[in-house]
């Protein structure tokens, strides 16, 4: 969290300043100032953004060249991404199949499944896909504040 609000100062500061003395010389109105600290909060954001954005690109670069050049990291990646996909297999057929056939109940799995698919959801790099694009997409350039 202080790492975001340490991003965020100087970009909103600057911005926000101008307008509040804007305001306070009587140059421009209440509405103004409430538009202009929107729109730098508004590019603040889309700054921050553009930076994660940027960070999560050069991540997965740097985790797919360490792929192509090291074997043990394809086996372990591939060891967890299968032990995994079994889990959640097993959790979705094989517990209802094993139920139909010999009947009885089987205890909760808890949060075990819950784990199994963040963990094939990370080994497979849904983190940049979901904050990047579909319906998760955060795209804040040329936004206009509420109600203009």
């Amino acid at each position: 969290m202080l790492a975001l609000v340490t991003a965020l100062a100087p970009l909103i500061i600057g911005k926000a300043a101008d307008a509040f003395t804007a305001y306070a010389n009587k140059q421009i109105t209440l509405a103004e100032l409430n538009a202009r600290v929107e729109q730098a909060l508004i590019e603040a954001f889309a700054e921050v953004m553009k930076a994660q954005s940027d960070a999560l690109a050069k991540t997965f670069a740097s985790f797919t060249d360490l792929a192509k050049n090291s074997r043990m990291v394809r086996v372990v990646w591939s060891a967890v991404v299968l032990s995994q996909l079994g889990v959640l297999l097993w959790a979705q057929v094989g517990i209802s199949a094993y139920i139909r056939a010999f009947g009885g109940s089987w205890p909760s799995s808890g949060a075990t499944i819950d784990w199994a698919y963040l963990l094939v959801a990370g080994l497979c790099g849904l983190g940049p896909v979901v904050l990047n694009s579909g319906p998760g997409k955060v795209n804040l350039t040329g936004l206009k504040p509420p109600g203009k």
